[in-house]
């Protein structure tokens, strides 16, 4: 089954069948807790300078990328789409999220579960993160986590945090070609995030060891 999920299909033929949430639900989470804990580790960050000419504007750039990671639009769209099985769409805790990964006329479809969810503001800050984790049948085994943080001086953090490893035979062997995959979607997500607030300073990567 998990080889099924793994073979590329056309990418039309895929954009035009309705999204397979009932093949997704039923699946159980991959990255348990009491592993993930010594998995390698990924970190992306940017920050767009403030303070802006108006608070005004440093909450309208904050609302644009919290929209963005609400609404689960975090990759270019010909790179990734993504699909909540909810009601409007949104990102919701415990929701099922089906992913549509592009390679050129391919795709290759998975699944992730929101499993943290935070979208919260105070007198000094706002902050808004989304959390999900792999399910059965994904090439990945792991979680990652998208947030904004704006602080008092209007500053706004983006950042992508991850934990992960090859989950399918497939991508263990093609590891050096999936990796550099990977890191690429990270840099495009985080590209989009930024761009949605502002102009950037750049983008700062910590990797683990693993």
């Amino acid at each position: 089954m998990i080889r099924l999920m793994l073979r590329p299909q056309l990418a039309g033929r895929l954009r035009s069948h309705p999204v397979a949430f009932e093949k997704w639900r039923g699946r159980p989470i991959t990255a348990l807790e009491g592993e993930i804990a010594e998995w390698p580790i990924d970190e992306y960050a940017t920050v767009v300078p403030g303070p802006f000419s108006d608070p005004r504007d440093a909450e309208a750039a904050f609302e644009r990328v919290r929209d963005r990671i609400l609404r689960l639009r975090l990759f270019p769209p010909q790179s990734i789409s993504l699909y909540a099985d909810t009601p409007d769409a949104r990102a919701a805790l415990g929701a099922t999220v089906v992913q549509h990964f592009f390679l050129g006329p391919l795709a290759v479809e998975s699944g992730v579960r929101i499993v943290g969810l935070e979208d919260r503001a105070d007198d000094a800050s706002r902050h808004v993160s989304l959390t999900w984790a792999t399910l059965k049948g994904h090439p990945e085994r792991g979680i990652e986590t998208f947030s904004a943080r704006m602080d008092a001086g209007g500053m706004i953090h983006v950042a992508i945090h991850a934990r992960s490893r090859p989950g399918a035979l497939v991508v263990r062997l093609a590891s050096p070609i999936a990796r550099r995959f990977q890191v690429r979607l990270s840099h495009q997500s985080l590209a989009l995030l930024g761009k949605a607030a502002g102009d950037s300073q750049g983008v700062v990567v910590a990797r683990g060891s693993g």
